[in-house]
């Protein structure tokens, strides 16, 4: 087991009355709350994608994850562009809790993380008894999911490896979304990179309230920071519990694709008692898994046989 000193979660499903806390590896559950995050900024205008995706906001709230309003007031955007924009990241509900997911690819077809489904290697719970939940304007939408699950190989000897930790699942059928781009070649990780997160299911915004509580779709601008390796990497991004699964996206040109999802976190209360701390490598920061290799393979595959591109 680590030490104190690097403590790591995944971003646990929200149960009622519960939280039930996966973690990464062999490592510690940390359960600090976490703060408000840093930076947000547009990635488009009224005409598409913002060819400068940053715009410095002096106001210290636009520097937090903020909801799509507040984005959109923070940015001068409307609403309603910012909405229909993200209205793609979504909320999965499953018998044993909530988590984030998006339709990703083809309007029947969402990606999360396997750790929604399954706990370490165990049974994982049948896709066709969970739902996917999405909003268009202030209308709440609802989606059973089929049979159908990918999910990244369990080792019995690393049971919530990270790089594993990804799920392609399909939808009943089509949500009326946009749903998010794949960028066609080989995903590159650059350091400092900024990037745009984006969760359907945070649990620390108000605005929209389910039975365990209030929640909402929150946005996030941040950087790529501790490249592991191609499978992995950290990021200055912070959630919190029900984050997992959310994307996070980057900008190719004028296109926003999908870079990876969001599977768990370094949290030491040592380090950061209070939470909103600076980027510290395996002691504050995110943990994200690639979209690159059998997770993107699987997902090109499972897109390529949908009808509702």
């Amino acid at each position: 087991m680590l030490g104190a000193l690097q403590l790591t979660r995944n971003y646990a499903i929200v149960l009622p009355s519960l939280l039930l806390l996966l973690v990464s590896g062999n490592n510690e559950v940390g359960s600090a709350p976490l703060g408000p995050g840093r930076g947000a900024a547009p990635i488009f205008n009224s005409g598409g994608i913002a060819d400068t995706p940053a715009v410095k906001v002096a106001s210290t709230h636009a520097e937090r994850r903020m909801t799509e309003e507040a984005y959109a007031k923070a940015n001068g955007l409307s609403p309603g562009q910012v909405g229909k924009r993200f209205a793609a990241s979504g909320v999965l509900r499953c018998p044993g809790g909530a988590s984030s997911a998006q339709v990703t690819g083809a309007r029947d077809v969402i990606t999360t993380v396997a750790h929604a489904f399954r706990d370490a290697c165990k049974p994982h719970t049948s896709p066709d008894k969970c739902i996917f939940e999405y909003y268009l304007g202030t209308e709440r939408r609802t989606i059973p999911l089929s049979a159908a699950l990918w999910m990244g190989s369990c080792v019995d000897s690393a049971p919530r490896q990270g790089s594993a930790d990804w799920a392609v699942a399909r939808l009943a059928f089509p949500a009326d979304v946009t749903p998010y781009e794949v960028y066609e070649q080989a995903e590159t990780l650059v350091e400092l990179e900024r990037v745009l997160a984006v969760v359907g299911y945070d649990i620390e915004a108000t605005g929209r309230t389910d039975k365990d509580g209030p929640f909402n779709k929150t946005i996030q601008e941040c950087q790529i920071r501790d490249v592991r390796d191609w499978q992995t990497f950290e990021t200055n991004c912070e959630f919190e519990f029900g984050a997992s699964g959310s994307a996070l996206f980057r900008l190719w040109g004028r296109r926003m694709t999908m870079l990876g999802v969001v599977f768990g976190d370094y949290h030491d209360k040592s380090y950061c008692p209070l939470g909103a701390c600076e980027f510290k490598s395996r002691t504050w920061s995110s943990l994200f898994v690639t979209l690159r290799g059998e997770f993107k393979d699987r997902l090109l595959a499972v897109v390529s046989q949908s009808a509702a591109k």
